[in-house]
């Protein structure tokens, strides 16, 4: 017998598992600067117990099958390389936490509850089958010696069967859907790096880049989306500024985050409202509190200096 948050709990728990996971990579040159390649691989998840649980109840593997094209390519004469994939993962039994804080400051016969404002975890398989698929992209140009043009694109689509809540109480097996967190279905981002010579020694350089994000989920059990966001972050440097003749050098940088200042709520939750289960298991709320937010940082800048002997 244990001792788990002051109370008694009989955690016994034995397990065992055994699993071998290939990969498998075919690669072809369909030109000089051309390589195509397909990939299979298999993923494993052990089973077991959360320590964070009330009633150590376990929860099996999880498993993971991935198939990706994709293609890696030059052309230019080498100043530009796009690089592109796209992939599916499948994912049996995917493993899924549920969180809870005991509200309650009594048992049911009246007693002290030893487990009052506790937060604990327990850890559930959701059923059948899950599905990620997406697609990247990635591009860098240099069209000329000093200046280097970057964009990426990526998309994601995630689909996880609802899942019974393993929680004792009202919503005790009732199934509801899983979001995945902060995973955009579109993002997309760009850069700009220009690297001037000045003088026989140093050199000016300017970097940029542009990121975008759709909304996202913050909670895995709340359906509640944040901002979508485009933030720009820049620097410039005057690097290698000749200190001594034995070739010591130093490099200034000015840089800022958020360039333009942009606000967004990038962590958003409606765990205050009072829920309420939906036809399809998923819990909605009522707006008895309202949701909460966390804003992206504001325009940070500063100056950094370095020296290299």
């Amino acid at each position: 017998m244990f001792i788990v948050n002051n109370a008694a709990t009989d955690f016994r728990f034995n397990t065992k598992n055994d699993r071998f996971d290939p990969m498998v990579t075919l690669a072809f040159d369909a030109a000089r600067d051309v390589n195509l390649y397909a990939k299979f691989a298999t993923g494993y998840r052990s089973g077991g117990a959360s320590s964070r649980s009330l009633s150590y109840r376990s929860f099996g593997p999880e498993e993971v099958k991935s198939y990706e094209i994709g293609a890696k390519t030059d052309f230019f004469d080498h100043r530009a390389r796009l690089n592109l994939a796209a992939y599916i993962m499948d994912r049996k039994n995917t493993q899924i936490d549920f969180d809870f804080v005991d509200a309650n400051p009594t048992l049911a016969d009246g007693s002290p509850n030893p487990f009052f404002t506790k937060h604990t975890e327990e850890t559930a398989n959701a059923p059948g089958n899950s599905r990620i698929k997406g697609i990247e992209a990635e591009l860098t140009v240099r069209p000329f010696d000093g200046l280097t043009l970057g964009a990426s694109y990526a998309y994601t689509d995630v689909k996880i069967p609802a899942t019974p809540n393993p929680l004792a109480g009202p919503l005790f097996g009732v199934p509801y859907q899983v979001f995945t967190v902060f995973t955009p279905k579109n993002s997309v981002s760009g850069s700009l790096d220009v690297d001037l010579p000045v003088g026989s020694d140093m050199s000016l350089r300017l970097h940029l880049d542009a990121n975008y994000s759709d909304p996202t989920y913050s909670f895995q059990a709340e359906n509640v989306l944040t901002d979508k966001s485009f933030v720009v972050n820049a620097s410039l440097s005057l690097a290698d500024i000749p200190l001594t003749a034995n070739g010591t050098h130093a490099t200034l940088n000015l840089w800022a985050r958020n360039l333009f200042n942009e606000s967004h709520i990038y962590r958003r939750s409606n765990a205050n409202d009072a829920p309420t289960v939906n036809n399809d298991g998923s819990l909605n709320y009522g707006g008895v509190l309202g949701d909460y937010g966390n804003f992206n940082p504001p325009r940070t800048f500063g100056v950094k200096g370095t020296i290299d002997f």
